[in-house]
Formats: structure tokens, C-alpha cells, sequence
């Protein structure tokens, strides 16, 4: 399953299913964050992408937003597995895949950079608009 087809692998993605007609490609986004929370055994994706939705929620009607930020949460987190991390994974390649007894593995790659793990649920935590500076 490709990087599009996310929102059939992680639950509770009405938020960004309801706004896209086809929703952003994992690999096309930028990474915001990487949080690894271990009180809770989360890791939590942060990607920003300035494809606006064709239908937007009305909270974002009339504005001048230009960026996407959306969230999402793994709970559950298992096997994790860090090797270097550096700002380059911003541009990182995602891939999001099921396992046999439905957990989902993650894995997020760039140069210098490695992050891999199992999670027994996701969700998207947020998604929310805003206006950019140009790069």
C-alpha cells in the first residue's frame, strides 16, 4: 500500500478524508516532528503540506491559510528503532504498512536518518490550517 493510501491504514481520519478528495501523499508532505513519547509508549508524526483541501472544513473559509498541518498518533508503540536522526528528514520517505494482526508498522527514512516501529493503533490526532511564510 502506497504513501497515499494512509488514511486506509491509520484510524479515525475523517478530519482529512472529509477535506480531500484524495488525501496528500505521506512522501510529498514535509515532516514537521517526531515525538517519542515513552510514558505513554507513543510516537506522534507531525507533516506540514501546502495542498489545500477542495473542501475545506468552514473554520478555513475565507482565510488566507496556504499550508496543512495533520498528526499522526501511534499508541501501542513496540520495536523501536532510532539510528541518527538530522534536520534532512524533514524530507523523509514514509511507509506505513499492516501486519497480520492489525498492528501497523512505521518506518521513516532519509540520510542519516532511521526511525522503525510497531504500533497497536493510530489515529489522526489533529489537522489544522494556517498561513505560511514563502520559503
Amino acid at each position: 500500500m502506497g504513501a497515499s493510501d494512509w488514511t486506509e491504514i491509520v484510524g479515525a481520519t475523517e478530519g482529512v478524508t472529509d477535506a480531500y478528495t484524495a488525501p496528500p501523499d505521506l512522501n510529498e508532505c514535509r515532516l514537521h516532528y517526531a515525538q517519542i513519547d515513552e510514558r505513554d509508549a507513543s510516537v506522534t508524526l507531525s507533516f506540514e503540506t501546502s495542498a489545500f483541501p477542495s473542501n475545506p472544513p468552514a473554520a478555513w473559509t475565507g482565510k488566507e491559510y496556504n499550508t496543512v498541518e495533520f498528526y499522526l498518533k501511534f499508541t501501542g508503540v513496540s520495536k523501536l528503532r532510532v539510528t541518527g536522526w538530522i534536520f534532512s528528514a524533514r524530507d523523509a520517505r514514509v511507509t506505513l504498512r499492516v501486519h497480520g494482526d492489525e498492528r501497523v508498522g512505521v518506518t521513516v527514512e532519509a540520510p542519516g536518518s532511521h526511525l522503525e516501529f510497531m504500533a497497536s493503533t493510530s489515529f489522526l490526532a489533529r489537522m489544522r490550517s494556517y498561513l505560511a511564510a514563502s520559503e
